[in-house]
């Protein structure tokens, strides 16, 4: 799903979307907006034995059922060689690096990305939902 917030504006920009992809055990929601009026960087994750809150590249909040309490954690800090998009760019060219392929920044797991956009723009422009096997095998 798609919206335009200031169509005055932007008139063809859709600023806007929330993309829910299902799997057979677990669903993803992306909220994506092209209109925060500050950086907005977090990632919420729930699993059936807890949760992490990264708040920003830095901060963190944990929850472990077992332990029913929520803490507050440092984030791991990048690797040296990855904390910088160009840097890592110019050492997977010069074969410093081979990435994995579900690294963040590797093709494949890009790929998928991609493959996922592509669908949630097909299910914005025709308002139904699209099915991955019916594009993708």
């Amino acid at each position: 799903m798609t919206h335009t917030n200031k169509p005055q504006i932007y008139p063809n920009v859709d600023d806007e979307a929330s993309i829910i992809v299902q799997y057979p055990d677990k669903q993803v929601i992306i909220q994506a907006s092209w209109n925060w009026p500050y950086n907005r960087k977090e990632t919420k994750i729930y699993g059936q034995s807890g949760y992490v809150f990264c708040r920003d590249a830095e901060n963190m909040t944990v929850l472990k059922s077992k332990e029913n309490k929520a803490t507050d954690k440092a984030a791991p800090a990048l690797k040296e060689d990855r904390n910088d998009a160009f840097s890592y760019f110019a050492r997977v060219v010069r074969g410093d690096i081979n990435p994995q392929p579900y690294d963040l920044s590797a093709l494949p797991n890009n790929e998928v990305v991609v493959k996922i956009l592509e669908l949630a723009k097909k299910s914005a422009e025709s308002g139904k939902t699209i099915m991955w096997k019916e594009y993708f095998k």
